[in-house]
């Protein structure tokens, strides 16, 4: 995460859609920080997962998605990994098809 701390409870992810995004910004282990939207999340057996686009990949026609879940949260930031585990990744997918979003997902 960046010094612009977030605290996850404040997005407004299972409410009504709305044309505006969130951004979020992340850090991976090598200290390379990259900008991703978020186009949706959902709690899954207590579990948060976001559905996350590149921001620099947003506007194009078939943006690449990830999905990735908490791990850790204290009061200043949380910590995401990317879904890796077929299984769970698969459930996950699924499950937001399953919602009533105002995007669409081609594998």
């Amino acid at each position: 995460m960046s010094d612009d701390k977030l605290n996850i409870d404040d997005l407004d992810l299972f409410a009504g859609r709305e044309k505006a995004y969130e951004y979020v910004s992340m850090t991976d282990d090598e200290g390379v920080e990259t900008d991703f939207v978020i186009v949706d999340g959902i709690d899954v057996d207590n579990v948060r997962y976001l559905l996350l686009v590149k921001a620099e990949d947003f506007d194009s026609d078939e943006p690449d998605a990830f999905i990735f879940k908490e791990i850790e949260m204290n009061d200043t930031e949380c910590t995401y990994e990317p879904v890796t585990e077929d299984k769970e990744y698969n459930k996950i997918l699924l499950l937001l098809q399953d919602e009533d979003a105002d995007y669409e997902m081609k594998f």
